[in-house]
């Protein structure tokens, strides 16, 4: 697998993080449903601040 790089900026300093709010983890919901949820994750370049991602940690969870 090749190494991401930054479409922004070029850089291959690429981190992963996890969203957040002043009260926990950020989390996605079902539409209609407040139930079971997953964390938000993210890859974001080190350099710029460029966010290359977003995605579910845990999608069985949300569907």
């Amino acid at each position: 697998m090749a190494k991401p790089i930054c479409p922004k900026c070029k850089s291959e300093d690429i981190k992963k993080g996890v969203m957040g709010a002043s009260f926990g983890q950020v989390q996605m919901f079902p539409e209609n449903i407040r139930g079971k949820s997953s964390p938000i994750s993210a890859e974001y370049c080190n350099e710029c601040g460029y966010i290359i991602a977003l995605y579910v940690e845990n999608p069985k969870n949300v569907g």
